[in-house]
């Protein structure tokens, strides 16, 4: 047997996942953890560097990580960072201190890894050809798969965090949601081969997707299992309708989500709205599966 843990460092939160691994490679998470510090929200002014207060922050989270993975006699610590590690100009400063003070080495994952790990997480038993997404804090990924196979991926810096931050979307004295679609929908131009995508089954990742999937099982009170439920165009269009309309506040009340879901639930809904009219679906399937299960996948298939 292995216990693992597995830290993932995201725009707008850092999670620990442990898990126990038997002989016969099947497992079992024992533990999970989240912060929900938003990276960016520690950025220095005038360079995109984290600020003194960040860092502390930083440290404080990891070294907590640190002392649970040891209380739970983890043979192996993975930590990984994506979009908000990936433009910080003191990542590499931050990765060396870590290492030497910890003992643990952070992999800032390329967008093609970040894209491949979420793949790996949610291959669906029912679907051979489908596009999956990531809507995270800071980035969007899409791939393309063909017979179950990754033929195609591409990450996009437009998550539900930085379309927020950069429209100023909580600031409500203007509407900026023309704006906004019309700059994701450049992103979207940019990849040609997504003009070839049309109609496909879509499967979705992250914690915008599931607050959305929530806030909609709340509103017809259905008991249906957020893994695979089934969330209709039509319905997030509905939603944004409503949100749009809202202050944070509001939407807090409102929704009873939590703040740091709550403020950049409009941006989310955007995304997710434009991606899906782009792609004439009308519907997409919501996965409870994140990039760790992608990197658990990987270690437990390379298992001797």
């Amino acid at each position: 047997m292995r216990t693992l843990g597995i830290i993932d460092i995201g725009s707008n939160s850092i999670k620990l996942l442990v898990v126990k691994i038997n002989n016969d490679k099947t497992y079992e998470g024992v533990y999970n953890k989240k912060f929900q510090t938003r990276l960016t929200d520690y950025m220095s002014e005038d360079k995109d560097e984290l600020s003194v207060v960040g860092i502390k922050n930083f440290f404080g989270i990891i070294s907590t990580f640190k002392v649970i993975c040891t209380q739970f006699n983890c043979d192996e610590v993975i930590a990984v960072g994506t979009e908000s590690l990936r433009k910080l100009k003191n990542t590499n400063q931050l990765i060396t201190d870590i290492e030497a003070s910890l003992n643990i080495n952070i992999k800032v994952l390329s967008p093609d890894e970040e894209c491949y790990y979420g793949y790996l997480s949610s291959i669906p038993s029912n679907l051979d050809n489908y596009l999956h997404l990531d809507v995270g804090g800071g980035s969007v990924e899409i791939a393309l798969i063909k017979d179950k196979v990754l033929v195609k991926c591409i990450s996009i810096p437009m998550g539900a965090l930085s379309i927020t931050y950069q429209f100023n979307l909580t600031d409500k004295t203007t509407n900026k949601e023309k704006d906004v679609r019309s700059y994701i929908i450049q992103q979207l131009d940019n990849v040609s081969w997504l003009s070839k995508c049309k109609n496909l089954p879509i499967i979705v990742i992250g914690g915008s997707v599931k607050t959305i999937g929530r806030i909609h099982k709340m509103e017809y009170n259905t008991d249906k299992n957020i893994h695979g439920y089934e969330l209709y165009n039509k319905s997030i269009e509905n939603l944004l309708n409503e949100i749009n309309k809202m202050t944070v506040e509001e939407i807090l009340s409102s929704t009873g989500v939590s703040k740091t879901r709550g403020d950049i639930l409009l941006g989310a809904l955007l995304i997710i709205n434009t991606i899906l009219n782009y792609l004439e679906s009308s519907s997409l399937y919501i996965s409870k599966y994140t990039i760790r299960d992608g990197i658990l996948a990987e270690y437990i298939n390379n298992l001797k």
